[in-house]
């Protein structure tokens, strides 16, 4: 549709981490981002547990906010991976003529209706998108100073039918952005990790397992931090980590290069602190 953006902020930023609210802000105005937040935004119905019990409130719930976006010419920006799956997943599904139908009978009862032609984006494929060129000339501080592991998380990569913009394995954009904003990238995604988040409320042993061998994987690499695109991965590694590595979402990434101080959005909310070599001033 267009590069004009809808932003959807979804539920754990705003709600726990709000700091990367501030992170993500800062880095969208400096990449002179068009955008406005979500008019009416709801919960995208997540999908890993939401959505396998209401399947039904799910779609209707992503149709409803395609639709607001639709009628207003933009595209739908996230923040979080599993709001962009919710969001990818509604837009495939929502292909099928006969389901679409559907969904707008039940939306005409609000006077909305999606037609098929909104995008969705997350901050991570737009990042990418922009390229070094596009990122290189914002960039105002020395973060050569950060030894990286890329986490790209389960729900940007996966499942590869609802045709997510990173490749299922071997994923690079996360690596080729912070490398475009002076970081090292110490650490190859040959095979994705997963954060153990997903089983904790099934296994809490088997999720903590998960979470410590990455975590061990990426300090024998020698990462000073872990770079994730997904709030919820974030959560894990900053709250629930025994290795002590530090971790950064995307957004706090771009906003330090861009020129935030640590201060300015919130690093001291981080459980597991950064070391101040991290952020030199260019």
């Amino acid at each position: 549709m267009s590069e004009r953006f809808y932003l959807f902020k979804g539920c754990l930023i705003p709600t726990r981490l709000p700091f990367l609210e501030k992170a993500s802000l800062f880095a969208l105005d400096a990449m002179k981002v068009e955008y406005e937040a979500m008019p009416g935004a709801t919960c995208c119905v997540e999908p890993i547990g939401l959505h396998s019990m209401a399947a039904d409130t799910w779609i209707l719930a992503v149709g409803r906010m395609l639709a607001i976006a639709e009628e207003a010419g933009r595209d739908v920006l996230t923040l979080c991976n599993g709001c962009y799956l919710s969001f990818q997943e509604a837009v495939e599904e929502l292909k099928d003529l006969e389901r679409r139908k559907e969904v707008n009978l039940a939306l005409s009862k609000i006077g909305k209706e999606y037609h098929g032609t909104v995008q969705v984006r997350h901050l991570l494929d737009l990042a990418h998108g922009m390229g070094h060129s596009g990122l290189a000339p914002d960039v105002k501080a020395d973060l050569s100073g950060l030894r990286v592991a890329p986490h790209s998380g389960c729900h940007v990569l996966r499942p590869s039918k609802v045709h997510l913009r990173e490749r299922p394995y071997a994923p690079r954009m996360l690596a080729d952005v912070a490398g475009w904003l002076g970081g090292k990238v110490v650490s190859e995604e040959t095979w994705p990790e997963c954060c153990g988040g997903g089983v904790a409320s099934v296994d809490e042993a088997v999720s903590s397992g998960i979470l410590e061998d990455v975590t061990r994987h990426y300090r024998a690499c020698g990462a000073n931090v872990i770079l994730t695109p997904c709030p919820f991965c974030f959560s894990q590694f900053d709250l629930r980590q025994k290795e002590g590595v530090p971790v950064l979402h995307l957004s706090e990434m771009l906003a330090l290069a861009f020129g935030a101080s640590p201060e300015h959005i919130g690093l001291r909310y981080h459980r597991i602190k950064m070391g101040p070599f991290n952020v030199p001033p260019k």
